[in-house]
């Protein structure tokens, strides 16, 4: 699934050095890279992606100042998802005699779509003049999987054109959709961007697994704070040609007082982790373009917390109950594989007594990404922690359709 970018990328990192590629080194590729390096809309944005690696791979992809158009323009493509699919990141693996041979890595192969449904604002990425994305990922297992010993590896961007992209902001398009344009030219994003590393570096522990903390536990609650619970529903067995659901279920037990409460509901996914079962123990997963994280260095957004649709209103004994398709939130899955769920525990970053009629006009801050907590009010009010435990593990087996 392509989506989209800017009209004008150009996705550079080091250069490829192209006269140092081996006799296993596909010519078609290099002959691609250096078309796709050449070309660029004079009218488009300009982009320039970076990586890095800081221990995980640090990718940068920002947006030149001055620019032709300063409008700001959306797009949904990530090098973290449609980066590591067909046609995408290509593997290199330094020889003993100073070339470069190509390492084969199993396609990921998504369908191409023509349009893309918003539903939140953060379905869909901004870049403003100047602006810029930091995604920090781990490897993806399927080319961490072909990584020998003693080897030293570098990782290059083949480039890749775009079709969904739009000039505006995010809030243009929730509720409606992103589509590709006829009448307007595909985005570029040039190749050329590559980043060298060892295997010793990749397989390392600080590479490959996030710090891990502890669920929390009821004990955790603070006293004077609402009680809120989370608990965890989905199938046992699931099969790729369904369409399988998950929920999590939010009850607001009671507190103080028989007041509504009325919470950002940031903490329920920011801690909500996927895990696979290997060699009999829980590996963490991080998804294609979620966390360890993303970063805008764009300024802090004012949102009204009765409209914004990452707060939630419940009285006493009420529930939220959101649901997901469990396949399209896992990834690099495949038949055979066992999964759980859980909710890790964490603080609510602001809350308040009352409901929406009382909090109408009721503000706060928070990062221009879906993963950032609320900056103002930084104390929530002075109000106490709302510390939500941990909730149970729901297991579920990935089957052939019988």
């Amino acid at each position: 699934m392509y989506r989209t970018i800017p009209p004008s990328l150009s996705l550079s990192l080091l250069p490829v050095p192209t006269s140092s590629f081996g006799p296993d080194y596909p010519s078609g590729l290099s002959v691609g890279t250096r078309r796709l390096l050449s070309s660029s809309s004079p009218k488009a944005p300009c982009l320039q992606l970076e990586i890095e690696l800081c221990p995980l791979l640090q990718y940068t992809l920002r947006r030149a100042t001055p620019d032709d158009d300063p409008r700001p323009f959306v797009f949904v493509w990530s090098p973290l998802n449609e980066g590591y699919h067909q046609d995408g990141f290509i593997l290199l693996r330094h020889t003993s005699d100073g070339k470069l041979e190509r390492v084969p890595v199993p396609d990921a192969i998504q369908d191409p779509i023509d349009i893309v449904h918003v539903k939140y604002s953060f379905d869909v990425q901004e870049l403003k003049p100047g602006g810029s994305i930091t995604y920090y990922h781990s490897l993806p297992r399927r080319y961490r999987e072909q990584l020998e010993p003693g080897e030293t590896y570098e990782l290059v961007w083949p480039g890749t054109k775009i079709r969904l992209w739009d000039w505006g902001v995010p809030n243009d398009y929730v509720g409606s959709h992103l589509a590709a344009n006829p009448v307007q030219p595909d985005l570029i994003i040039p190749g050329g961007a590559s980043v060298t590393f060892t295997y010793e570096q990749i397989e390392s522990p600080a590479f490959i697994h996030r710090q891990s903390t502890p669920p929390l536990l009821p004990s955790d609650r603070v006293q004077g704070a609402p009680v809120l619970s989370v608990e965890l529903s989905g199938p046992n067995t699931i099969v790729p040609e369904g369409k399988h659901s998950a929920s999590l279920h939010v009850r607001y037990q009671g507190g103080p007082t028989d007041r509504p409460i009325i919470f950002r509901n940031h903490v329920i996914w920011d801690m909500f982790r996927p895990y696979r079962l290997e060699d009999g123990l829980w590996e963490l997963q991080e998804g294609p373009c979620g966390c360890p994280g993303l970063f805008l260095d764009d300024p802090d957004i004012t949102v009204n917390v009765a409209e914004d649709e990452g707060f939630v209103t419940l009285k006493p004994g009420e529930c939220w109950s959101p649901s997901w398709t469990i396949l399209e939130e896992i990834y690099d899955w495949k038949v055979g594989d066992t999964w759980r769920y859980r909710f890790k525990g964490g603080a609510v970053d602001w809350w308040d007594y009352g409901g929406l009629d009382e909090h109408a006009n009721t503000t706060v801050k928070i990062p221009p990404h879906p993963w950032g907590r609320v900056t103002d009010p930084a104390d929530n009010g002075g109000r106490p922690q709302l510390v939500i435990p941990a909730s149970n593990a729901i297991e579920f087996r990935i089957l052939e359709k019988e």
